[in-house]
């Protein structure tokens, strides 16, 4: 369930109503958040930089397939697992595996991290434009479970629509997001309504995500991502 378009309250149910068509899931994503394809760059970079040539990773949220897109071609040794409560996210991921020679390497699972086998196991997780659709509550138990599924000083990498200082420069920022969606190619009027949409949902402020992470169990964070106040991610150990 990657990306924060939504204008319904959390818990978001990516199969009772979907906030856009499957069909154009992937392009609007990409045209929607500033970073995108930085922050899937990045996290395999990150990873690559473990020099794991057979790794077993952890993908949360894994609906719409950009980690196993990214991340399987190049590292035919990595073996994904993925994890996303929606079935129309699963089936976009696994139409991606499908389309993929290494599809072997890709295990999806409908439900959460609690719904795999109680021995499963990784060298590093992903959690990528997922936390923000959860209260701060579960924001901490999803970390958690994560944490209780990596093997010892495995690496997560999380990135989550989280609230920055804006130094009082919010309507420029705002203007600036519509800028970035136009030229990508949205509408103007649409883009419009996804950016009401996006700031009518309180986010958590930044600051609060290490001492999340930090109480899931995770004892080194640092930030590596972060754009126009409005998402961030950070590398935990």
């Amino acid at each position: 369930m990657e990306d924060p378009i939504t204008d319904m309250p959390r818990p978001v149910d990516f199969d009772a109503r979907l906030p856009i068509p499957v069909s154009e899931y992937e392009q609007t994503v990409k045209r929607v958040n500033p970073g995108y394809d930085v922050v899937f760059t990045l996290s395999e970079c990150f990873l690559s930089a473990l020099h794991k040539a057979q790794m077993d990773v952890l993908v949360v949220g894994a609906g719409g397939g950009m980690e196993i897109e990214r991340f399987a071609p190049a590292h035919p040794g990595w073996r994904l697992t993925g994890v996303d409560p929606s079935q129309d996210m699963i089936d976009l991921a696994q139409a991606k595996a499908d389309g993929l020679s290494g599809r072997e390497q890709v295990t999806l699972v409908r439900g959460t991290v609690d719904d795999l086998p109680a021995d499963a196991h990784f060298d590093a997780a992903t959690c990528i434009f997922v936390l923000h659709f959860l209260p701060d509550n579960d924001k901490l138990a999803l970390l958690r479970g994560i944490a209780s599924r990596l093997r010892p000083d495995a690496p997560l990498l999380a990135v989550s629509g989280a609230l920055g200082d804006d130094g009082g420069l919010r309507d420029d920022i705002l203007g600036a997001w519509q800028q970035y969606g136009e030229r990508m190619g949205m509408p103007a009027e649409r883009m419009t309504e996804i950016i009401a949409q996006l700031t009518s949902i309180p986010l958590t402020a930044e600051a609060e995500y290490p001492r999340l992470l930090h109480e899931a169990g995770f004892k080194r964070v640092t930030r590596f991502f972060s754009v126009l106040n409005l998402a961030s991610g950070w590398f935990a150990r």
